[in-house]
């Protein structure tokens, strides 16, 4: 087991100062004690064994005091970020009488992603086949649809063999 300093009172106090020491060093702070290991998490351990890391537990107060003063920098940056001044009126969204209908072709073809892949393919007449066949009913299609055909009996000369 892990023998604690003496300014230690459990292990989770003592991975959490190691842990966040680990995490300077990651982010470029320098070693403060000789250390043979080359990984940041030991290096970080042997500066807390060293007493080279200065910590201490902050009373309530201090918390609340720095958690005040994060939150108002972060105010004073959203309200120094200030949104661009548009150059021109904005544009009405609903549609206005001033625009000019566009002219309609009866024989034009929509120009859009599906008419031309089935023009590609070779479907442009079919959707129109598609439509009026199921518009159709099943009688019109099949007029011996509504004859019931009657099951077909095993001859009785096969039940004599099979039995």
């Amino acid at each position: 087991m892990i023998q604690l300093p003496e300014e230690f009172d459990s292990i989770f106090r003592y991975i959490v100062v190691v842990s966040q020491r680990a995490e300077q060093l990651i982010n470029g702070a320098k070693v403060r004690t000789e250390s043979r290991h080359a990984k940041p998490t030991l290096k970080a351990r042997d500066d807390v064994d060293g007493k080279a890391v200065d910590w201490r537990v902050l009373t309530q107060e201090e918390l609340d005091a720095h958690r005040e003063a994060m939150v108002e920098q972060f105010r004073s940056e959203v309200s120094a970020v200030t949104e661009p001044e548009s150059k021109g009126p904005i544009p009405d969204v609903l549609p206005t009488g001033d625009a000019t209908p566009v002219a309609k072709g009866g024989d034009e073809e929509k120009d859009d992603e599906l008419a031309r892949l089935q023009r590609l393919l070779g479907m442009t007449g079919q959707v129109a086949k598609v439509v009026e066949e199921t518009e159709d009913s099943d009688e019109a299609k099949d007029p011996d649809a509504a004859k019931v055909e009657a099951p077909v009996e095993p001859d009785p000369e096969d039940k004599k063999k099979k039995g």
